[in-house]
């Protein structure tokens, strides 16, 4: 079979760039990338913002432990370690950043992060006195930060939690969250430098440093509430799966991973490896995979 040719580049690629693809990014081909560390860097923004959570940070190294499934860039305010998702890796980073108590980010997906994390308090593991999880690739359930809270506040002095949200067309980050409206959406709010418009309830977003490119349409749709914005998108979250994760409390997601799918008998719910079946619809860690596929690396299937 002889291979397709493929296009030249559209991208002027030179020694020293760092590019990264989109961890949900579905096409196939070599584009879809952007190159890292010409951007802003959405942490700072939010600790100019949060002047409650740049105190924790002004003193001492700060240790970023990253457990996203794609590149983030560089981090010249602290030590980064890379656990390349890696649950053990993972806990090793934590004691050792706890070992000196810097202030520690975790950075990567709401659903491994909090399967990490669970192991890792299992396992009986120090963690640092502050500790700020920083999530992206779609938002967290409220029941899950819920329980994570609950489990965390206990062992950790002093805990932040936020949320992401970007487009590879256009960077990382362009939206954080700390808040949520009473019904449990997470309220964005768009970093300094990006631009913002609503069609209806369209969204679209660009970077100021481009002015006079277009805004590029996420798929999403939003509406604003206060200073921020509520974001979502049926075709990736089904208000049916949402209405469950809703359902779910501290127990429920503590047996559960949270990856779900809908089959014509209802959703097929993954329980966390080692946890017994105990209610329709769940599965064993390893069933699931075996009927329905998983992975870690791959976003929750929620449509």
């Amino acid at each position: 079979m002889t291979a397709k040719p493929t296009p030249a580049s559209r991208f002027n690629l030179q020694p020293g760039d760092v590019i990264s693809y989109s961890a949900g990014s579905t096409q196939t081909g070599p584009e879809g990338f952007r190159k890292l560390g010409g951007g802003a860097n959405p942490l700072a923004e939010v600790l100019q913002r949060r002047p409650d959570i740049a105190v924790h940070f002004v003193n001492g190294t700060v240790v970023v432990v990253n457990a996203y499934p794609a590149a983030l860039g560089t981090f010249s305010f602290g030590v980064t370690i890379d656990t390349y998702l890696s649950p053990r890796v993972l806990t090793r980073a934590l004691q050792l950043a706890a070992a000196d108590q810097h202030p520690t980010v975790l950075t990567g997906q709401p659903l491994f992060l909090a399967d990490a994390l669970l192991k890792h308090l299992d396992g009986g593991f120090a963690l640092p006195s502050t500790l700020l999880l920083s999530l992206g690739g779609y938002a967290m359930p409220a029941g899950l930060e819920q329980l994570l809270r609950d489990l965390l506040a206990p062992v950790v002095e002093h805990l932040f939690i936020l949320q992401f949200f970007g487009a590879a067309e256009v960077d990382a980050g362009c939206f954080m969250g700390w808040s949520r409206t009473a019904a449990g959406e997470v309220i964005y709010l768009p970093r300094s430098d990006v631009r913002v418009a609503l069609e209806g309830d369209r969204l679209a977003i660009g970077l100021s440093a481009a002015p006079d490119e277009p805004l590029f349409a996420t798929g999403d749709q939003a509406r604003q509430e206060g200073e921020g914005y509520v974001i979502w998108n049926d075709r990736r979250l089904h208000p049916e799966v949402g209405a469950a994760l809703a359902g779910w409390d501290d127990t429920a997601w503590r047996r559960r991973t949270g990856y779900v799918v809908r089959t014509s008998d209802g959703l097929a719910i993954q329980l966390r490896e080692g946890v017994t079946v105990a209610e329709a619809g769940e599965l064993d860690f390893y069933d699931f995979g075996k009927h329905h596929g998983f992975s870690w690396l791959n976003k929750p299937y929620w449509r």
